[in-house]
């Protein structure tokens, strides 16, 4: 699994957000990349920044916006228990 983090170019909670969102990921041995939104085609941008995807297999398992850690560790306890 991994988790793709949509960021947008000068979003300060995005750019503050980002090293949490790794180590969580990381922590979790959970792969983890970030893709700049202005190089997403406009039909396909989320419309809050920061925007994060877990994905498994190309499939997208859950899809989250903001910068809660407190949301993302519940996000991943509902997909690594078990």
């Amino acid at each position: 699994m991994e988790i793709i983090m949509i960021k947008k170019q000068g979003c300060m909670p995005c750019k503050q957000f980002e090293p949490t969102a790794q180590q969580l990921a990381e922590s979790n041995n959970l792969g983890f990349r970030s893709i700049m939104m202005e190089t997403m085609p406009e039909n396909m941008r989320p419309e809050i920044a920061p925007t994060f995807y877990l994905m498994k297999e190309g499939a997208i398992l859950e899809e989250w916006a903001g910068t809660s850690d407190r949301k993302f560790e519940r996000v991943l306890g509902r997909h690594l228990e078990g």
